[in-house]
Parts: structure tokens; C-alpha cells; sequence
């Protein structure tokens, strides 16, 4: 009868372990997915210096008006 439990536990934490291998595995897959996501809306909102030079003298000139 003590084999019995004592290999009901041993199903179980391995039952337990796989279940632990298969989440650990989803969460990597969606981590992956979420840095490439990352990177395209990274190249998306990506400001160049000669775009942000050229907002700065907007901003200047807009200053300069007078209404």
C-alpha cells in the first residue's frame, strides 16, 4: 500500500513538472512575440536627428510669428 502512494506522488510531481515545462514554454513563445511586436513599433516612432532638428527650427519659426 506505501508503494502505491509513494508512486500516486511520484505521477503527480511529474504530472506537476511537465505542466511547469509546458507553461514555461508558452510564456517564452509570447515573450518572443511581444519583442518582435517591440521592434516594429520601435521603427515606427523612431525619430531621426535630422527630423528632430528640422521640428526644433519649426518650432523657432513658430515662436518668431506674430499674430
Amino acid at each position: 500500500m506505501d508503494e502505491l502512494y509513494l508512486e500516486l506522488i511520484i505521477a503527480m510531481l511529474i504530472t506537476g513538472l511537465f505542466a511547469c515545462f509546458l507553461i514555461m514554454y508558452v510564456m517564452y513563445a509570447r515573450i518572443r512575440q511581444l519583442v518582435a511586436e517591440l521592434r516594429v513599433l520601435k521603427s515606427r516612432v523612431e525619430v531621426t536627428d535630422e527630423e528632430l532638428n528640422k521640428l526644433a527650427d519649426d518650432i523657432e519659426e513658430f515662436k518668431k510669428l506674430k499674430f
